[in-house]
């Protein structure tokens, strides 16, 4: 696992693997990155795999005070640290933070244009 500070300091954790574009995978709330390893080796043939632990699962920590925002921040961080173009999967709640998280990004870059 690897580990990234988001932008409220907690630590989020991730399992990269694979060889290709990169793929992000969120899975739902009852899981962590694990949820994904049926899929894993057919996915790690053609993408680099990022399989994030949503924030206050498995390997990554959290904060006193819980929104979606703050996973929907937990993913750019994640983005940004890849440093390239990547394809987002969300399963479940994790598509809901996968859909903030493209909002969030838009909103910022509005007001940067502004």
């Amino acid at each position: 696992m690897e580990i990234l500070r988001s932008t409220d300091g907690a630590t989020i954790a991730y399992a990269r693997s694979g060889h290709g574009t990169p793929l992000v995978l969120v899975h739902g709330t009852a899981a962590d990155h694990t949820r994904w390893n049926p899929l894993l080796p057919e996915l790690e043939r053609h993408r680099t795999v990022f399989a994030i632990d949503r924030r206050g699962r498995g390997g990554s920590g959290d904060a006193p005070d819980y929104s979606i925002g703050r996973e929907a921040e937990d993913l750019l961080a994640l983005l940004a640290a890849i440093g390239e173009p990547a394809d987002l999967l969300g399963h479940s709640y994790g598509a809901i933070v996968s859909l903030d998280a493209l909002a969030l990004f838009l909103q910022e870059l509005l007001d940067f244009l502004q």
